[in-house]
């Protein structure tokens, strides 16, 4: 089996951190792969709107008799996004042979709340390295006796970061973390910006906190959430997306009205709720559990029949392929003109 992941992996955002995770695990099992559509390959792997059709159709004009395999984020309308990534994704999905969902809540943002993606799939949660995130190991000091963290790498407004400046001023007593981009974050006594950090500075800064805190909506698998918990952090949340089924019971849904009193409930707790934490994320997001399951639906897709779908996906890719030369010519003839 070789895998073709045609997308160049770029340091910051959780569907690059799973990718460059996937790859370092197809590595460790000598599993081949490439990230040139222009290879022989058996396996096309794609992640949400990363991908375009034309490119998609490259690769099966290519290799004609390739399974593809459409990881699912989310719906870019879900994120407020309003460009045409929801369109990509739709028309990728179309000419998929395995879509894999992120959550249950990701299954029913993309094919019910926003009808995005066509055909269903199985939910395989996203992985955490729990050798990184863990509760034992270098801490920072901070002044205040209860410190919460609050992680993002994105500056969309759905991530929360108001709402939380907003219970940061109600609450000089408690200290916030905050890692990744809050460039406008108010200048509180109580706020630590530590900016954009490495994922081994991340992991210190979690594990010198009490507690995890994310207003952030319509999360896919949020993955601060899932290095949260293997750092055994209790996790106060906004009840939204696929936050609370990955959560389960280590923490509380909390908004800025009742924050201080969700805060106190879990800080009574922490103990208890850190232990289920770890235990929750070494039960269910291990790398070791979540890629084989990924390899065991790939292998599972490559051994169906060869189906009416292979063929019609190689006759649409070659249509496309003829449709495109004529337009491509009247271009270049018009730039010598």
């Amino acid at each position: 089996m070789k895998i073709c992941i045609p997308i160049q992996v770029k340091p910051e955002g959780g569907g690059n951190y799973f990718l460059l995770n996937f790859i370092n695990h197809l590595n460790s099992k000598g599993i081949s792969h490439t990230d040139q559509l222009t290879d022989r390959y058996d396996v096309l792997f794609t992640s949400h709107w990363q991908v375009g059709y034309a490119e998609i159709l490259r690769g099966i004009r290519r290799n004609p008799f390739l399974r593809l395999v459409h990881r699912i984020d989310g719906a870019a309308q879900d994120y407020g996004r309003r460009d045409n990534a929801d369109e990509i994704q739709h028309q990728v999905n179309l000419l998929t042979d395995l879509t894999i969902f992120q959550s249950y809540y990701c299954r029913h943002s993309t094919r019910e709340k926003f009808p995005v993606i066509v055909h269903d799939g199985p939910v395989i949660y996203n992985p955490v390295d729990t050798d990184r995130f863990r509760p034992d190991g270098e801490q920072i000091h901070f002044p205040e006796r209860v410190k919460v963290c609050c992680v993002t790498w994105s500056t969309n407004p759905r991530k929360g970061a108001q709402s939380i400046y907003l219970v940061a001023r109600a609450n000089p007593d408690v200290g916030f973390v905050l890692c990744g981009h809050y460039s406008d974050a108010p200048q509180l006594p109580n706020i630590h910006v530590m900016g954009v950090l490495r994922r081994e500075e991340l992991a210190t800064a979690l594990r010198s906190c009490d507690v995890l805190l994310t207003f952030s909506e319509n999360e896919a698998c949020p993955n601060h959430v899932l290095e949260g918990l293997a750092s055994g952090l209790p996790i106060l949340y906004k009840e939204s997306g696929a936050t609370p089924e990955v959560v389960g019971d280590c923490g509380l849904p909390t908004e800025a009205e009742n924050f201080c009193q969700q805060l106190s409930q879990v800080m009574e707790r922490r103990q208890e709720l850190s232990h289920k934490a770890r235990d929750r994320a070494l039960r269910h997001f291990h790398p070791d559990i979540i890629f084989p399951r990924y390899l065991e639906e790939i292998k599972r897709a490559l051994d169906r029949p060869t189906t009416e779908n292979v063929a019609r996906r190689y006759v649409r890719a070659i249509s496309y392929q003829r449709s495109v030369w004529p337009l491509l010519r009247r271009r270049l003839a018009f730039r010598r003109t």
